[in-house]
């Protein structure tokens, strides 16, 4: 067990995970959609809607150019889960904080008892935006991340298949439309998710826990 109870490859990988999602999300909410029907596109987000391209063209007049934010997020898209596949496979070892039962304490029988017991310790710290020691929130905090982790490959899943699916030549299938979303329903709960998350770093800071000290990729 490291002093912060996360091996080094887990916090290396926390921080280049959480700046690419960071990125991506941004990314996903400024980005112009190429699509050939002439009604607005929803954006990659649940939040905020993007600038999506009303374009008048059609496949007899060829394909709607991609601007260099969505190439960006397709791409960028790719790289985060190639981050996910090494994060499943780190989620088969036996590193401090890498493991399954780090990130889904809840499907095990003593996981779901401490679940509960933190959720009792610190309900009445939450009501007045305090929070328990990290010593006493450990499988709250890791559920944030196991959900984290989940909603990402999700997205990863979805967005991959629209890579694929997603027409710049003709008005996009049933389908596709269903898929994306699907993708902009779980990218929303990722929003949510991160904010939340952010809000609890900012808080245990300000209480003093100083918490970025177990995560932080350089000890």
């Amino acid at each position: 067990m490291t002093d912060q109870g996360y091996a080094k490859s887990i916090r290396i990988f926390h921080s280049v995970f959480a700046l690419c999602v960071i990125v991506q999300l941004s990314v996903g909410e400024l980005m112009d959609v190429p699509e050939v029907d002439d009604k607005a596109v929803a954006s990659i987000s649940l939040i905020t809607p993007a600038l999506a391209h009303e374009s008048h063209q059609n496949a007899a007049t060829g394909p709607v150019e991609a601007s260099l934010g969505f190439e960006v997020h397709e791409y960028l898209g790719l790289f985060i889960g190639l981050l996910l596949l090494i994060r499943i496979a780190l989620a088969m070892t036996s590193l401090p904080g890498a493991n399954w039962k780090h990130l889904f304490p809840w499907l095990f029988t003593s996981g779901r008892k401490q679940l509960s017991d933190e959720i009792k310790l610190q309900m009445v710290g939450w009501k007045s935006m305090k929070l328990a020691s990290p010593e006493d929130g450990e499988a709250v905090a890791r559920s944030v991340h196991g959900l984290i982790i989940l909603s990402s490959i999700t997205m990863a899943v979805t967005g991959a298949l629209l890579y694929f699916g997603w027409s710049t030549t003709a008005p996009q299938t049933g389908l596709v439309e269903l898929v994306a979303e699907i993708h902009r329903f779980i990218v929303g709960m990722l929003e949510a998710l991160l904010a939340a998350h952010i809000l609890a770093v900012i808080l245990h800071q300000r209480q003093g826990h100083n918490i970025i000290s177990r995560i932080k990729p350089i000890a």
